[in-house]
C-alpha cells in the first residue's frame, strides 16, 4: 500500500507542476514548491505525509524545503550542503564533458 500512497501523493504534486509549468516560468514554480515545503514542516503537517508517501514527496522540490526548516531547527545542514552542491558538481562535470554546441537557430 505504501507504493500506492507514494504513487498517488508524488504522481498529485508532478501534476500540479506540469500544469503550473503551462502558465509560470520555471523559476517561480521551483520558488513555490519550496514555499510549500517550508509551510508544510513549519506548520508539522509535512513529517505525517512523510510517513504516509515516504519517496512520493521525498523525490520533489518540497522535501529540499522541508529539509530547509529541518536544519535550521537542528542546526544540521549536512542535507542542505547535499542538496545545493550535487546539482552544482552535475552541471560541471556536465559542461566539462560535454561539448557546448552554442545557441540551435
Amino acid at each position: 500500500m505504501e507504493y500506492v500512497y507514494a504513487f498517488i501523493i508524488g504522481g498529485m504534486l508532478s501534476l500540479i507542476g506540469q500544469l503550473l509549468l503551462i502558465k509560470w516560468p520555471l523559476t517561480r514554480l521551483v520558488t513555490i514548491f519550496l514555499l510549500i515545503g517550508v509551510a508544510l514542516e513549519a506548520t508539522s503537517l509535512y513529517d505525517p505525509m512523510q510517513s504516509l508517501a515516504h519517496a512520493g514527496i521525498e523525490m520533489t522540490l518540497v522535501h529540499v524545503g522541508a529539509s530547509c526548516i529541518q536544519a535550521v531547527k537542528t542546526g544540521d545542514f549536512t542535507n542542505i550542503v547535499f542538496f545545493l552542491s550535487f546539482p552544482i558538481a552535475i552541471a560541471w562535470v556536465t559542461a566539462v564533458v560535454c561539448k557546448p554546441r552554442g545557441r540551435m537557430k
